[in-house]
């Protein structure tokens, strides 16, 4: 073993992202002698456009149209709309001075190189080339002079076994063990603002060492320092140092275990069973030193469960649903565990383990509850001494329909990670089109497009309608494979009505895909490519399309767009909802299709229909595409005659203590009225009384009374909506 005599701080570490010695300048902002707090460091975490990346400067807070002063002696370089590069540096969030054009010298602590923008409240400094930017608090030179007196600190420590990142208890701990932490590192006293307070740390690292704490018992290369942050890493990078479902720009947490080079672990299995601490650590560029130490326990067991099982298809008919399934399998398996729920997500949804399948199926009929949505998942479970649990499925759903219809959804969307916009290695967007059909007493039924592919019981002939998902799946995954693509066309040759949205349909197909890709997305789906962000996340309907009147925004839940296709309608395809910024968004289609005779329709939206913010407003979109598909049924005269129209959200948080949110959303400018009731019919409190632009309106209420049951009721024209809100004490 290794004597722990000294101490953490006093280490001198090799350095795992390269170091590089600079000279001394002084700060861009008065006073240009003296130390300056922080309020964003170099290198901490961004989770803002154009994607998650890493902070490639620091920011210094100073008052608006305060102004800014060359840190050295150069030439300007270049000139954008708010910054400035002189040489080396560059000076973000400034209106650049009038004065100075490209070529003019600029001199340290002289020139004015331009004046904080209204709003901006700070100066963002880098120091480099793009691509090339290094620290401007470094340890022998940059910013100077810069005092920093306060440490970080480190908290919310958490285990996780890999690959599954099962979380684990620190009293057992196997195998292979990802841990993470959350640093804020201060640059002022504690009465000082949050974000000075809660910054990224310039070096972090971990150790493992004997229950006493007085021997090393493992040390990562580089003397336990896992990130050191002279010069900025590559942006690919950066969910290797940050923790992508624990991080956002104001939450730093580290995967302490990794390096840059990809993934890694501490190997448990390395060391006896035992107790053991893990001394965990932070540093800031004065040398503030913080530790953490936390007891552990390691053991020599079974914590890998089987692999995820795919969830391939939930198909009713009119007694009972059958759910198949595939994978999962491990030497060890146990069997599957079935989970059914009243909602895909969500604080409502309530989920239950309804079933426990033996290992040797793949198939089980579970009752159909007539007049209800029902949501599904299932997980593999091994036999282990403590049973192991694998990852869950993606959730589907299933609903009768009354009328004896058949509509399918099928889940085309296997993007997760690496450049997508959703990180978890299941979803539930194939039941988020589900819930809202089921909204107007739809019923559904959804498979996976493999099996589609694969054949078996689903053809598409036997459906009415088909609702095809594919959120952000790109060229990585394929939109429509040449299968699919073989599948839609026969569906709608013959007849079929489809429903299909993704924010890269068109960059997969038209822009980067083959001349038979190209000939399926503008002679089936009637658009064409026009481009790759459509810069706007707020859509309007046309006049003369199927979604008139309507307004509506997405992309910022359950995961963020950031490249939504927009269109150019062709073939007869006609434009029914634009952009804010009046691209194309969405196309609908009657007609036949290729060597078909029977008319069939087709409805292509260009962003995903779960981003849609709202779930009334999912809801109202869907019940548009229905009364489209089935203009005369009987069966459906409430759905082509609901329209888009003023959607009262539920309340947020309900039950409420403090204050609560209400979000409105107006299809056009309208005269409204928000009132709160008691259940004796009271009316309580006015929280709107006044015309509201189209679009959403988010109301806070502060409601001021006794705890008990109220009424929000909202008032539109002759359209009256009510929502139920609970106040506590």
């Amino acid at each position: 073993m290794i004597r722990a005599i000294v101490l953490l701080g006093l280490i001198s570490a090799a350095v795992s992202v390269p170091h590089e010695a600079a000279a001394q300048y002084p700060w861009p902002v008065t006073p240009i002698d003296e130390s300056h707090e922080i309020t964003g460091t170099f290198s901490e975490y961004r989770d803002t456009e154009p994607s998650a990346h890493f902070h490639n400067g620091v920011d210094i807070p100073k008052a608006d149209r305060s102004p800014v002063y060359a840190v050295t002696d150069g030439r300007v370089t270049a000139i954008g709309s708010d910054w400035i590069r002189i040489d080396n540096f560059a000076y973000l969030h400034v209106q650049p001075a009038a004065n100075l054009l490209l070529g003019d010298s600029a001199f340290v602590s002289k020139t004015i190189v331009g004046t904080i923008l209204d709003g901006q409240g700070h100066v963002h400094l880098t120091d480099g080339q793009p691509g090339a930017e290094r620290q401007p608090l470094r340890e022998d030179g940059g910013l100077t002079p810069f005092v920093d007196t306060w440490a970080p600190s480190i908290e919310n420590v958490r285990f996780y076994h890999q690959p599954t990142r099962q979380r684990l208890a620190t009293t057992e701990l196997a195998g292979d063990v990802e841990i993470t932490f959350r640093v804020r590192e201060p640059n002022g006293p504690p009465t000082t603002s949050e974000s000075r307070l809660n910054n990224g740390a310039y070096k972090v690292g971990y150790r493992v060492l004997s229950r006493d704490r007085q021997d090393i018992v493992y040390m990562p290369p580089d003397d336990g320092i896992r990130f050191r942050f002279d010069t900025k890493p590559l942006n690919a990078y950066v969910h290797r140092v940050y923790d992508r479902l624990q991080s956002s720009t104001s939450r730093h947490v580290y995967i302490v275990t990794n390096d840059l080079d990809g993934a890694s672990a501490w190997d448990t299995s390395e060391l006896e069973e035992g107790d053991y601490t893990v001394a965990l650590f932070a540093e800031d560029t004065r040398g503030n030193l913080s530790e953490l130490f936390v007891d552990v326990t390691v053991h020599d067991r079974d914590l890998l469960p089987p692999p995820q099982p795919t969830l391939l298809s939930v198909l009713p008919d009119a007694a009972e649903s059958t759910v198949t399934w595939t994978g999962g399998e491990t030497d060890d398996l146990a069997g599957f565990l079935l989970y059914v729920g009243n909602a895909p997500t969500g604080s409502s949804a309530q989920w239950m383990l309804v079933h426990t399948v033996g290992p040797e199926l793949n198939t089980f009929s579970t009752e159909v509850e007539e007049g209800r949505a029902s949501y599904i998942y299932l997980t593999a479970v091994d036999s282990a001494a403590s049973p192991n649990e694998s990852v869950q499925t993606d959730v589907y759903g299933f609903r009768a329909d009354a009328h004896g219809r058949r509509l399918l959804i099928v889940d085309g969307y296997d993007r997760y990670g690496g450049s997508g916009s959703w990180h978890l290695p299941w979803h539930y967007f194939a039941a988020t089109y589900g819930s809202a059909l089921a909204a107007s007493g739809i019923g559904f039924e959804t498979v996976t497009n493999e099996a589609l592919i694969q054949g078996g019981d689903v053809e598409l002939a036997d459906y009415e309608a088909v609702f095809w998902v594919l959120g952000d799946e790109s060229t990585a995954d394929q939109t429509f494979s040449s299968e699919e693509q073989a599948i839609v066309r026969a569906y709608l040759e013959a007849g079929g009505q489809l429903f299909v949205s993704g924010s890269e349909i068109a960059w997969d197909l038209d822009s980067q895909g083959t001349s038979a890709d190209r000939a399926f997305i503008r002679d089936y789906l009637k658009v064409a490519y026009a481009g790759d962000d459509a810069e706007d996340l707020s859509v309007t309907g046309t006049d003369d399309g199927i979604f008139a009147g309507a307004n509506l925004q997405y992309g910022s839940s359950p995961y963020h767009e950031d490249y939504p296709d927009y269109f150019t309608p062709v073939g007869g395809g006609m434009a029914d909802l634009l952009y804010g910024n009046g691209r194309v968004a969405g196309v609908q289609y009657t007609g036949t299709f290729g060597a078909g005779a029977s008319a069939g329709k087709v409805v292509t939206l260009g962003f995903p229909f779960e981003t849609i913010s709202g779930s009334r407003t999912r809801e109202a979109v869907m019940q548009r595409v229905v009364g489209y598909f089935f203009p005369s049924s009987t069966a459906m005269e409430d759905v082509a005659t609901n329209l888009i129209g003023p959607i009262l959200a539920p309340p947020y948080p309900n039950p409420v203590s403090t204050t609560t949110t209400v979000e409105i959303g107006l299809p056009t400018i309208s005269a409204i009225r928000l009132t709160a009731y008691d259940v004796l019919g009271r009316e309580v409190a006015i929280l709107a009384d006044d015309v509201y632009a189209a679009g959403n309106h988010v109301i806070t209420w502060s409601p001021n009374l006794a705890p008990g049951i109220y009424f929000l009721r909202l008032k539109v024209g002759s359209s009256v909506q009510i929502r139920r809100l609970a106040v506590v004490q």
